[in-house]
């Protein structure tokens, strides 16, 4: 049963789940997307483009024979590339700060993750990073109303991740820290209104 629950948990909240669902609370309730074209590029970029490495570790013949660990490497690869890709529409449409804000703090995010997984002898989780920026930025711009269903949900998935032994609680948690340096770092350069 346990083993059930906990899978159903870390499927919910993969990364591409998660950060669609940030974006929505944004732009129901606050000041990030001035049009409606802002908040579709966001997701096409935030979430929809990452989440093709799940179909295309699938349909590729070549991808399919490396099974979860091809499907981990092309969400790695995939990932920065939606973000960069994010940062680029919000710098030509002039986004607001917010909007600005948000996308360099996923692409600062994903390229700590990257250089500590590459840098370092430990592993750092995507899973970790993902849920934690997805947690932490509504925070900052919905309030502390925000955090309590957002701890809620991050101590879930990280009981989930635990649980099925996906990571350790240290890769859940360093992942979880490159996110919330990456917003840290950036509010000084980006400024944006909470």
């Amino acid at each position: 049963m346990l083993q059930r629950i906990a899978k159903t948990i870390r499927f919910i909240t993969v990364p591409p789940v998660v950060v669609t669902a940030e974006l929505l609370l944004l732009y129901f309730f606050e000041d990030v997307f001035p049009e409606m074209l802002d908040f579709w590029l966001a997701l096409i970029c935030l979430a929809i483009v990452p989440v093709l490495a799940y179909p295309l570790q699938r349909i590729v013949p070549a991808f399919r024979k490396g099974g979860q660990k091809m499907q981990r490497k092309l969400a790695f690869l995939l990932s920065p590339l939606g973000y960069i890709a994010a940062v680029v529409c919000s710098v030509v449409r002039d986004a607001i700060p917010n909007l600005l804000y948000i996308s360099v703090v996923y692409l600062v995010s994903v390229m700590f993750l990257l250089l500590f997984n590459k840098l370092t002898p430990w592993r750092a989780s995507g899973h970790g990073c993902s849920l934690c920026g997805s947690v932490f930025l509504p925070c900052l711009f919905m309030g502390w109303q925000a955090f309590i269903p957002g701890a809620i949900f991050f101590g879930a998935a990280f009981w989930a991740s635990i649980y099925l032994k996906r990571h350790t609680v240290r890769e859940f948690l360093l992942g979880a820290c490159c996110s919330a340096l990456s917003a840290f770092i950036c509010y000084f350069f980006i400024h944006p209104t909470f």
